[in-house]
């Protein structure tokens, strides 16, 4: 299986030996990687509530998801185009690292779309398509836990529990309750969305301090930032 070059660089550990050096290329381009996909992941989960709430509340809540989609892509977006000033250096130790924690997202990728597939199969099967979004929502959660470990981030930790409890309460209040699937599908994709864009939020975060240090310390020879000609850092 082809490894992920780019995320595997946004670790704790990574980040912390970057701390004062010029911003390593891997760990900017993971960063933009991440804000992508909890953009476009936070929008798909707030499409669902739409979905599932029609009304005002739905489209308020999508609105704001949009919102914050949209400014995840932004950041992502000036990251890019900080990349030039980034180094390329890599130590071997590094790139090997990389390469292992590479192929195990990997792994953990591909398991989770294939257990959500066969799991949306088998219970369209049974009669219950109703318990399809609590179910991914549950696969979802549960994959970060081994994120947390390839990763060394805490917040996955955070986030698996938070949206695999999520998960499983939508998936009892429609196997145990009278609740109707539209109101547990809302209240499951709002939760959701909220989890991954806690998780944009994070790199958002991780893109500003990565900005400012780009601006303060560059690989020798490397232009300088759009509009910062003439102005000390």
């Amino acid at each position: 299986m082809s490894s992920v070059p780019a995320v595997p660089a946004v670790t704790a550990e990574t980040e912390g030996r970057a701390h004062g050096r010029p911003v390593p290329r891997a760990l900017l381009d993971g960063v933009v990687l991440g804000l992508v996909l909890m953009a476009v992941f936070t929008a798909a989960w707030a499409a669902n509530a739409l979905g599932a709430w029609p009304g005002v509340l739905g489209t308020s809540l999508t609105a704001v998801a949009v919102a914050a989609s949209t400014w995840f892509l932004v950041t992502a977006v000036r990251l890019v185009r900080h990349r030039g000033r980034a180094s390329a250096t890599t130590s071997p130790e590094e790139l090997a690292r990389q390469r292992r924690s590479g192929r195990a997202f990997g792994w953990v990728f591909t398991a989770e779309a294939v257990v959500i597939v066969v799991a949306a199969n088998a219970l369209g099967r049974v009669g219950r398509p109703d318990l399809v979004l609590p179910v991914v929502a549950l696969v979802v959660g549960l994959h970060f836990y081994p994120m947390a470990r390839i990763f060394q981030r805490r917040i996955d930790t955070w986030l698996a529990t938070g949206l695999s409890a999520v998960g499983l309460a939508g998936l009892l209040a429609l196997l145990l309750t009278s609740a109707s699937r539209d109101a547990v599908w809302g209240l499951v994709a709002v939760g959701a969305a909220l989890t991954t864009g806690a998780y944009g939020a994070y790199f958002s975060r991780l893109a500003e301090q990565l900005l400012a240090r780009s601006t303060t310390s560059a690989p020798p020879g490397s232009p300088a930032p759009p509009g910062a000609s003439g102005r000390s850092a």
